[in-house]
């Protein structure tokens, strides 16, 4: 059980790649400076969702700019 919850707390450089490819698209397609706060902040929820939610680079995608759409529609009322 140990071992279980360890690999749910670290991510392994593949999970890591999946993790900077979709940022990196995220990014791209927001016109996101990499090294703003907002990069920043787009970092830490996409980690949180990889551990959360799913670990498919496609899925997790998807999830991330659900919630993007989701906070600027928020943001906008």
């Amino acid at each position: 059980m140990l071992r279980r919850r360890f690999n749910r707390t670290c991510l392994s450089p593949h999970d890591l790649a999946i993790c900077e490819r979709v940022f990196d698209q995220v990014c791209a397609d927001e016109h996101i400076d990499s090294s703003s706060r907002d990069a920043e902040a787009l970092a830490v929820a996409i980690v949180a969702i990889f551990r959360n939610i799913t670990t498919k680079e496609r899925e997790l995608l998807d999830e991330v700019r659900s919630l993007r759409l989701s906070k600027g529609a928020e943001k906008a009322h």
